[in-house]
């Protein structure tokens, strides 16, 4: 991942406020979205050597969106209200998997990197799930303000670890 990952932080800031409102429509995304980039990554590694480079950004495109097509008729099928409150933002996460692909994050050498953003976003996921359903912020604004003083705390943590 030697770009910058700017755009694939900014493509999943939409979920990441959208679906915590609550902690198990977050823990639920959580899973979906892991298990869809897991099985994209697989997939996308088997594929990646047999095509070509302007092949593989429709090979990517074809396969994120069928894998967030199945997942949408598993959760339309047998958790129907689970599927209505995820609502668009499963169609995000195909857009994160071309993103990822596009940066390089499924390179074998990049096992450091996955497991920081990863665990970055489940982190940022499951506490942001807990506050909102603790503090009853359920509006976007509160989610926005309690994103930016996590990561704000965050930025000071890492800068006073540093300094010692």
């Amino acid at each position: 991942m030697t770009k910058a990952v700017g755009l694939a932080n900014a493509s999943m800031l939409a979920p990441l406020l959208g679906v915590t409102d609550t902690l198990p429509k977050a823990l639920s995304f959580l899973a979906l979205s892991t298990l869809i980039v897991t099985f994209y990554g697989l997939t996308m590694r088997a594929l990646r050597s047999r095509l070509s480079t302007p092949l593989r950004l429709g090979a990517s495109l074809t396969v994120a969106a069928t894998l967030v097509s199945c997942a949408q008729l598993l959760l339309q099928a047998f958790a129907l209200p689970m599927y209505q409150q995820l609502g668009i933002y499963l169609a995000l996460i195909s857009v994160q998997c071309v993103v990822l692909e596009h940066q390089g994050f499924f390179e074998a050498s990049q096992r450091k990197a996955q497991l920081r953003l990863v665990g970055l976003f489940a982190a940022l996921m499951i506490i942001l799930g807990l506050l909102r359903a603790t503090v009853a912020t359920q509006l976007m604004p509160a989610g926005f303000i309690l994103l930016g003083l996590l990561l704000a705390g965050l930025q000071a943590w890492a800068h006073f670890s540093q300094s010692r």
